[in-house]
């Protein structure tokens, strides 16, 4: 049963996940509110919950390791000790209001916000792992939730968990390493807001961890034409001095006409992503979409630089309107994939299996809303100076 169909909630109410045993509301930002559970019966409204120069470069192609020149220097960086905190529902910050957290302070993945992609598809990339769900790939400890890509022959189903052949005891592929995939899909679903992951990513030829988002319903169509939203994702950090950090859309119409563009960002003083947790962060309003690596904002891209060509359901492709895709609920993945056509085909090439296992770490994952309006996610911004403005991809004539 959704939220939704549980008499008494209403559309207004703030909700609280420390409560347990209670059935949710739908929050205005939320598809589904599933892993927000009610309010009021929990009491009160709020719960417990190296200096240096950086790099930033601008893409605009369809290979996200083909970049332009380096691009305005930014600030540094925020300190990315732990500091133990633990965020609050229903608590605000320059206007942004958290609605939707996993801390991951229990021990165990939280079944009501994550579901386990099972497959050995190759993520459409050529891909070298098959993403289970077994105890030794994903778990939390610690305070931390661990997602491990693992140097072992693993089979399981030739398509993903979408597909309509998909068949959950088919073997037919082996893959030479296993991984997990997670997703929040129809347990939090969201249009417009800041969604925040604090993160040390793996090291070694070969992997390649993301953060991202892809669209819940689809209205549009088929990859790329209802987009995709890349928080951060890197290669083979470490591996020849490698130690950047991507913010990326994906767009235009269905594969192999899709486009996409981003900036690639590095750490002040050259700092290694792979040796300490960093917050990395979108702000995502109507029309615009920020990227954040511990609150310094270092890319920008808008809807003057982005578009939809989709067939209108007559077989006529049209140019969607507004700020389509990027108009619609996405949810949130986290992964960690081996090889690939992105991650096999740069630094040294290929996959080093010496350096497996490698973990991403994954300290929090936090949703917030602009209260000023939550319909748009417009009055929240945090803007930076030296913010780069992306050019994207214009919709063609």
């Amino acid at each position: 049963m959704f939220a939704s169909d549980v008499l008494g909630c209403t559309n207004g109410s703030l909700s609280r996940s420390r409560c347990l045993g209670e059935l949710a509301c739908v929050h205005p930002i939320l598809r589904h509110g599933l892993a927000l559970p009610l309010l009021a019966a929990c009491g009160s409204p709020a719960g417990s919950a190296e200096e240096g120069d950086t790099g930033t470069t601008a893409f605009s192609s369809t290979d996200p390791d083909s970049t332009d020149g380096m691009l305005p220097e930014a600030d540094g960086a925020t300190d990315s000790t732990d500091t133990g905190d633990v965020a609050t529902e229903g608590e605000a910050d320059h206007g942004w209001v958290l609605v939707w957290s996993d801390e991951f302070d229990g021990d165990a993945i939280d079944q009501l916000r994550w579901e386990h992609e099972v497959d050995c598809w190759g993520g459409g990339n050529a891909e070298q792992q098959c993403y289970v769900a077994g105890d030794d790939t994903s778990f939390v400890r610690d305070g931390r939730l661990h997602i491990v890509a693992i140097a072992e022959p693993t089979s399981g189903a030739a398509v993903n968990g979408d597909d309509p052949a998909y068949d959950p005891n088919d073997t037919s592929v082996t893959l030479p390493y296993r991984s997990a995939r997670l997703r929040t899909r129809d347990l939090g679903d969201w249009r417009f807001g800041r969604i925040e992951v604090r993160a040390r990513l793996p090291r070694g030829q070969g992997t390649w961890p993301a953060i991202w988002m892809l669209p819940s319903a689809q209205a549009y169509g088929g990859w790329a034409a209802s987009g995709e939203i890349d928080i951060m994702e890197a290669v083979n950090l470490e591996v020849g001095g490698e130690n950047r950090v991507y913010g990326t859309l994906h767009y235009g119409s269905y594969w192999p006409q899709n486009v996409h563009s981003g900036l690639e960002y590095t750490l002040p003083g050259g700092a290694l992503p792979s040796d300490d947790f960093h917050d990395y962060a979108i702000e995502w309003e109507h029309g615009e979409i920020r990227w954040y690596v511990d609150d310094h904002h270092f890319a920008t891209q808008r809807q003057d630089g982005w578009y939809s060509l989709h067939d209108d359901g007559t077989g006529q492709l049209v140019v969607g309107e507004g700020a389509a895709p990027f108009d619609q609920h996405f949810h949130l993945i986290l992964n960690l994939a081996v090889g690939g056509a992105w991650a096999g085909n740069v630094n040294d090439g290929g996959i080093d299996a010496s350096a497996f296992p490698q973990t991403l770490e994954i300290e929090y994952v936090r949703v917030y809303e602009c209260s000023v309006d939550p319909e748009s996610g417009h009055g929240c911004e945090t803007i930076g100076d030296d913010a780069v403005l992306v050019p994207g991809h214009p919709a063609p004539g």
